[in-house]
C-alpha cells in the first residue's frame, strides 16, 4: 500500500499520537490480501506492532522468533548497530530494556507498507516519546530541559524479515542520518499521553 503522498519529516501534532496507528493501518491492509504466507506475516506484525504499543513485554516476545534474530541499522550514527540484538536472549534484554526505560511509545505515520513472503517493508516518519534525560546518553546531545518529554521525528524504512513459522526475526532499519537536536521537540506537559506515566513493568 502506498498513502499516495509523501510524507514530510516534521513533529506530529500530540492530540493525533497514537501508538496502536500501525497496527490500525496494517489490519485495513490485511483485508486486501488473500495469500495465506502474505497474511501470515501481517498478522505477526500485527500482533508484534500492538504488544510493543502497550508495552506488553510477553506478548511482545510472543511474536518474536526463536530460532534466529538479526537487528542492525543503517544511517544511525558510528556503532549503534553494534548494540542491537542477534539472538532471542539478547532480544529479550533488549525489549524489557526499551519498555523500562519508557521508550515505547511510538507514532508510525505509514507512507508505505509492502508484503513479501518472507519481509514486510514499512516506510514512514517515526514519532518516539523520550524522557528528556536519555537524550544526552543515548544521542550525544543535551536537550534543552532534561526534565520533558521529547518527541523524535525521523524518516525511516524498517524490513522486518521473518522465519519459516512466520515468526518476526529480525528488523533491518534504514534512517536518514543521526539523530540531531532539530528532529526533537518538547511535548507540552498536558499534551503527554497518560500511558506515558504508567510504565507496564511490573516493578
Amino acid at each position: 500500500m502506498y498513502a499516495g503522498q509523501v510524507l514530510a519529516e516534521r513533529p506530529l501534532d500530540m492530540r493525533r499520537f497514537d501508538p496502536l496507528n500501525v497496527a490500525r493501518v496494517a489490519e485495513a491492509h490485511l483485508a486486501t490480501l488473500d495469500d495465506p504466507r502474505q497474511r501470515q506475516i501481517l498478522q505477526n506484525f500485527i500482533e508484534h506492532a500492538a504488544a510493543e504499543a502497550t508495552g506488553d513485554y510477553a506478548r511482545l516476545m510472543g511474536s518474536c522468533s526463536r530460532r534466529r534474530q538479526s537487528y542492525t541499522a543503517w544511517g544511525a550514527g558510528p556503532g549503534f548497530a553494534a548494540h542491537l540484538p542477534q539472538s532471542y536472549e539478547e532480544l529479550e534484554k533488549h525489549y524489557h530494556g526499551l519498555i523500562a526505560a519508557n521508550i515505547y511509545l511510538i507514532h508510525v505515520e505509514v507512507e508505505k507498507l509492502c508484503i513479501g513472503r518472507d519481509t514486510l517493508a514499512l516506510d514512514g516518519i517515526v514519532h518516539q516519546l523520550y524522557p528528556g534525560a536519555l537524550i544526552e546518553p543515548l544521542f550525544g546531545f543535551a536537550p534543552d530541559d532534561p526534565a520533558s518529554v521529547y518527541q523524535l521525528s525521523k524518516r525511516t524504512c524498517i524490513w522486518f524479515v521473518f522465519d519459516e513459522d512466520g515468526k518476526g526475526c529480525g528488523e533491518h532499519a534504514y534512517s536518514n542520518g543521526p539523530t540531531t537536536p532539530a528532529n526533537l521537540v518538547p511535548v507540552a506537559p498536558e499534551l503527554v499521553p497518560a500511558a506515558f506515566y504508567r510504565n507496564p513493568l511490573p516493578g
